[in-house]
C-alpha cells in the first residue's frame, strides 16, 4: 500500500502529521510526502519516506495561478501512483483533488478548520467556497475534525453529508506529552499559537495587562508562538515586543521543545475565534493542564466547563480576563481535578493512536470499495 500526504508546508507535515506517518510505516505502508520545501523538510527526509517538492503559493489568491497546481499534482500522482491521497490545507484540498480524480486515485480531504475562507466575507473568500463545491463533487471522503464545520459545508452544498467523515483532529502522543509538577514561582498562563489576530492574541495581551495591573508579578502570562508572514492576518513582530515591553506579555517564539513550557504552566489560554481541532488545547490538556479556551468550534469539544477548564466569550477580553481571574480564585485542589480530568478526557477520546486508527481504517475502506468498483467494471 502506497499512500500520498500532502499538505501546503513541509511545517504542516511534520508538525500535524508526524504520528499518521509513523503509524503508517510501523504498518509497513509505504508514504509518500509532497510539500514546498522549508526548513522542515530536512527533518522530513530523514524519514523512511519518498519526499517530493512542488511549489505552492499558501498565500496566493490568484485563482488563474493556482490552477497550475492542478498539472504538477497530475504529473507528481501519475509519476508515483499512490493507492490513496490524504491532502490538507486548502489547496491541495481543491487542485489536488481534480489531479487525482484524472488519475483515477481515491482521495481523502481533511479540512483542518475553516479559517479565513469562512471567517471573513470578501470576493477572494467567496470564490474559495465555489472552489471548493466544485473540487468536493469528485472527493472520495471529506473528513472534518468537528461537527459544526462539517454542518457548514453540508449547508452550503459544498459536499453531501454521505461523503463525510469525523476524526478528532490529529491526535496528540500522549506517551510524549505528560504531566510534571513544575510549576513556576509566579501563577503562569500560556498561551501557544501562530500569531494571528484570529487566534485572539488581542485579547489576551489585554487580559494579560489587565491581570498585571490587578495582581503585579505574582501572575505571568506567557506567549509563544511564531510570528506569521500574512501580513492582514498576522500580528507584527513590533505589536508583539511592544506588548512585552509594557511588562504584561512574555514573549517567546516558537520551540519544538514546548513540553516544558506546557508542564510549567499553571492554566492554557486558547481565546481563538475558530479552530478544526486546536492542538495546543490537546497537548496542553495531555499535560494535566486547567484549559480556557472560547465557545467556539475547535475549542468546545476539548474543554467541558466547569470541568476540565473554562469557557469565554469569543472576542471579548473581559470576558477572558474574568475567566482568567476565575482560575486565579479556583483552589489548588480543584484546579488538580481539573488538570486530572483534561488528561484522561485526552487520552480516551484524542490520543495519536485512536486518530491513526481512525485514519487507518478509512483508507482501508476507500481502498477496497476502489477495488470493488473496478471488479465491478471488468
Amino acid at each position: 500500500m502506497k499512500i500520498a500526504i500532502v499538505a501546503n508546508t513541509s511545517w504542516n507535515i511534520y508538525n500535524f502529521r508526524l504520528n499518521l506517518i509513523h503509524f503508517f510505516l510501523a504498518h509497513k505502508y509505504e508514504v509518500v510526502c509532497i510539500a514546498p520545501v522549508d526548513r522542515h523538510t530536512e527533518a522530513l527526509t530523514t524519514l523512511p519516506v519518498t519526499f517530493v517538492p512542488v511549489e505552492i503559493d499558501s498565500k496566493g489568491n490568484n485563482p488563474i495561478k493556482d490552477a497550475r497546481l492542478v498539472g504538477k499534482f497530475l504529473s507528481i500522482y501519475k509519476k508515483h501512483k499512490p493507492d490513496v491521497i490524504l491532502q490538507y490545507t486548502i489547496k491541495p484540498n481543491i487542485y489536488g483533488t481534480l489531479a487525482a480524480k484524472l488519475c483515477g486515485i481515491p482521495t481523502i480531504n481533511t479540512v483542518t478548520g475553516l479559517g479565513t475562507v469562512f471567517l471573513h466575507d470578501t470576493c477572494i473568500t467567496r470564490l474559495a467556497q465555489q472552489l471548493y463545491a466544485f473540487s468536493f463533487k469528485f472527493a472520495t471522503v471529506a473528513v472534518f475534525q468537528n461537527e459544526d464545520d462539517r454542518d457548514i459545508f453540508v449547508q452550503k452544498r459544498i459536499i453531501t453529508h454521505a461523503k463525510t467523515q469525523i476524526i478528532k483532529g490529529s491526535g496528540v502522543n500522549t506517551t510524549h506529552f505528560i504531566p510534571a509538577k513544575t510549576y513556576s514561582k509566579a501563577f503562569a498562563f500560556l498561551m501557544v499559537a501562530r500569531l494571528l489576530y484570529d487566534k485572539g492574541i488581542r485579547e489576551y495581551a489585554q487580559a494579560a495587562k489587565c491581570l498585571h495591573e490587578q495582581h503585579g508579578n505574582n501572575v505571568q502570562c506567557l506567549l509563544i508562538g511564531a510570528i506569521d508572514s500574512d501580513k492582514q492576518l498576522g500580528i507584527n513582530k513590533e505589536d508583539v515586543h511592544a506588548w512585552a515591553n509594557r511588562h504584561h506579555l512574555i514573549y517567546k517564539p516558537f520551540d519544538t521543545a514546548i513540553l516544558k513550557e506546557y508542564q510549567q504552566a499553571n492554566v492554557v489560554v486558547l481565546p481563538s475565534y475558530r479552530e478544526g481541532l486546536s492542538k495546543s488545547l490537546l497537548e496542553a490538556g495531555a499535560c494535566g493542564k486547567p484549559l480556557i479556551a472560547s465557545n467556539v468550534s475547535g475549542c468546545k469539544e476539548i474543554v467541558i466547563d466547569n470541568w476540565n477548564g473554562y469557557l469565554c466569550e469569543a472576542k471579548d477580553a473581559g470576558n477572558l480576563f474574568d475567566k482568567m481571574n476565575l482560575m486565579l480564585e479556583t483552589s489548588p485542589e480543584q484546579l488538580a481535578e481539573m488538570g486530572k480530568n483534561s488528561r484522561d478526557f485526552i487520552e480516551q477520546n484524542f490520543s495519536d493512536k485512536i486518530i491513526s486508527n481512525d485514519y487507518f481504517y478509512l483508507i482501508k475502506r476507500v481502498t477496497e470499495s476502489k477495488k470493488t468498483n473496478t471488479n465491478d467494471i471488468h
